[in-house]
């Protein structure tokens, strides 16, 4: 296997009922955006899971060469955004961002998130909105400057000007650090003018890969035969 930036080789992940992932081969190269597809059900979110460290699996999962686990190395090389992400509702802004990079290692700064993007640091997370929340999460997921960005539909509560914002900044990663980021999006389609590529998945399984032409026609998204 080629050191890719992510190498993946044969994850499997199944959970009771026989759902989960199968034997996945995957590389995604330094400074790629990969949007990953799929239906509810499909193994995008447990993807990401192993990947970072959260979920036990069966194969190998390698980062730049090396393998990728629980270490305080690959903590700090790994940025992660679940779907759902529980905050202290009693903390304020600050000492929420301290807490997290004090788990993974890294300086408490979100580098690149523009003047603004956060309320400021003193608001506890209780008065926030669930869009404020969402933000708080995604400055969590960059802190430390990781080389590995998992997002699970990261701009799903935000407003039109902060997705932009988001967006602006996950494309100046890649194009000035190499930063590599797999983001998971019931429409991938949506993200052709973000991704350099896509992956769906059916049923745990790779069914379907593609190579965004940012010039070419839109390409609707569409269930593969299988899926449910």
């Amino acid at each position: 296997m080629s050191h890719s930036r992510l190498a993946i080789e044969g994850l499997t992940k199944v959970y009771a009922g026989g759902w989960g992932l199968h034997g996945i081969d995957l590389e995604v190269p330094a400074g790629c955006i990969l949007a990953l597809g799929g239906p509810n059900g499909s193994g995008k979110s447990t993807l990401l899971r192993c990947v970072a460290g959260l979920s036990s699996f069966e194969g190998e999962i390698k980062l730049d060469g090396r393998p990728l686990g629980r270490s305080p190395d690959s903590r700090r090389a790994v940025g992660y955004l679940p779907q759902t992400v529980g905050l202290p509702e009693h903390a304020t802004i600050g000492e929420t961002l301290d807490l997290f990079a004090r788990l993974r290692g890294v300086e408490p700064t979100s580098g690149g998130l523009p003047d603004g993007f956060l309320r400021a640091l003193g608001d506890r997370i209780a008065v926030l909105s669930g869009g404020q929340r969402h933000r708080v999460a995604l400055a969590i997921a960059l802190l430390g400057a990781p080389r590995l960005l998992l997002l699970d539909e990261p701009v799903a509560n935000l407003d039109a000007e902060a997705r932009e914002t988001f967006w602006h900044l996950v494309r100046s990663m890649r194009d000035e650090r190499g930063v590599t980021a797999i983001v998971a999006s019931p429409a991938p389609s949506e993200l052709r003018d973000i991704a350099d590529r896509a992956l769906y998945l059916t049923d745990g399984r790779i069914g379907l890969e593609e190579t965004f032409d940012k010039d070419g026609p839109d390409i609707p998204d569409v269930e593969l035969e299988g899926s449910r």
